[in-house]
C-alpha cells in the first residue's frame, strides 16, 4: 500500500487495483454494497477479523463474537489500454462463532460455521488522461449460505444467489465517491431485490489510511420479509413487507501497517439502523433491536 498525505492520486491508484474485490466486507455485508477500498494493489489478499456480532444486511445473525476469514484474488487485463482498465476477481468469506449465542433458536455454539459466501466479479473502470479512475462498474454474482441452520429455521439457507452490479463515480472533490448498486436473486421463488445509494470518503496520511461511508439501503417486499419480517416463506404472514428503504449504515475504518512485510492491521466500526417505522415496529414487537453497532479489529496479508 502506498502511503501519502492527500486524497485523489494515491487513492485513485488503490481504487484501480482493488475494486474487483469489493464486496464484503465489511461485516458480512452490512450493506448491499461493500464500502471499502482500502487495500493494496496485490493479486492475493488473506485476512481475518474479530467482530462483536454478525449482522447480515440488517439482520442480526449471531449475537456473540464472530471470527471472519477472507481469501480474495484478482487478475487484471487491459492495463495498458488508454482510458480503461478491466479484470476478473473471486472471493470467499467464512464466519465462525467465537462465543455462544443463547438468544438464537437453536443455540449457536462456539466454532460453528454460521455463514459462508463466495462471489465472482468483473470490473470495468473508466480512467481520465492521468489514469485516475473516474467511473467504475462491477457486475457481480454472489452466493450466500448458512451451513448450520435448516430451511425451517432460515428459509434462505441456500437460496441467496445475488446477481447485479456496483457502480461508483469519483467526484471532482478529492477522496469523495458517490454510487451504490442493485442486486436481484433469480433463484428462489421470492426473487428478492436489494440495493444501495450513498457516498464514501478516503484519506491517507502516513502511516494511516482512513475510510468512511454513508449508505442508504433499500429492498423489495420479499427482501423485507426475510431480513426484517417474519422470515417465513409465503403464504405465512410476512410481518413487515413494505418495499422501500431498509437500513441506514454509517461506518469508518482506519488501517495501518504492521512491522512484518506485507501485513496490515485495522479497526472498523459500523452502525446499521432500520429506517422505516413499520420495520422498526415489527422488530421491536418481536424482541429485536432496530439498530446494531458492529466493531471489528483485523489483520491482512497482501503479498507483493
Amino acid at each position: 500500500m502506498t502511503h501519502a498525505s492527500g486524497f485523489r492520486h494515491p487513492l485513485g491508484h488503490l481504487a484501480t487495483m482493488t475494486l474487483l474485490m469489493v464486496a464484503s466486507h465489511a461485516a458480512a455485508e452490512v450493506s448491499s454494497v461493500d464500502p471499502e477500498q482500502q487495500r493494496a494493489p496485490d493479486d492475493v489478499l488473506v485476512g481475518t477479523e474479530l467482530q462483536n456480532v454478525l449482522v447480515d444486511q440488517g439482520a442480526l445473525r449471531v449475537n456473540a463474537p464472530v471470527l471472519h476469514g477472507e481469501v480474495a484474488g484478482r487478475t487484471m487485463f487491459g492495463l495498458d489500454t488508454p482510458g480503461s482498465r478491466q479484470g476478473f476477481g473471486a472471493q470467499v468469506d467464512a464466519y465462525f462463532a467465537v462465543g455462544e449465542d443463547t438468544t438464537s433458536d437453536p443455540k449457536i455454539d462456539p466454532a460453528e460455521l454460521v455463514q459462508f459466501e463466495t462471489k465472482v466479479s468483473y470490473l470495468y473502470e473508466m480512467l481520465d488522461k492521468g489514469d485516475i479512475p473516474v467511473f467504475t462498474i462491477i457486475p457481480t454474482w454472489k452466493w450466500v449460505t448458512y451451513p448450520t441452520t435448516t430451511t425451517t429455521e432460515n428459509y434462505l439457507k441456500w437460496r441467496e444467489h445475488w446477481l447485479g452490479s456496483d457502480f461508483w463515480w469519483m467526484a471532482p472533490v478529492e477522496g469523495l465517491e458517490f454510487g451504490g448498486g442493485t442486486y436481484w436473486d433469480p433463484v428462489q421463488s421470492a426473487h428478492m431485490i436489494k440495493g444501495t445509494v450513498g457516498a464514501r470518503e478516503f484519506y491517507q496520511d502516513a502511516p494511516f489510511d482512513v475510510a468512511g461511508w454513508e449508505l442508504f439501503n433499500f429492498g423489495s417486499n420479499s427482501f423485507k420479509r426475510y431480513f426484517a419480517g417474519s422470515g417465513q416463506p409465503a403464504p405465512a404472514s410476512p410481518g413487515t413487507s413494505h418495499a422501500g428503504f431498509s437500513t441506514l449504515d454509517f461506518g469508518g475504518k482506519v488501517t495501518t501497517p504492521l512491522p512484518w512485510k506485507d501485513t496490515w492491521t485495522y479497526i472498523k466500526a459500523d452502525w446499521s439502523y432500520w429506517m422505516m417505522s413499520s420495520d422498526r415496529a415489527y422488530l421491536n414487537k418481536t424482541g429485536r433491536d432496530a439498530g446494531e453497532f458492529i466493531f471489528s479489529i483485523g489483520g491482512e496479508w497482501r503479498p507483493e
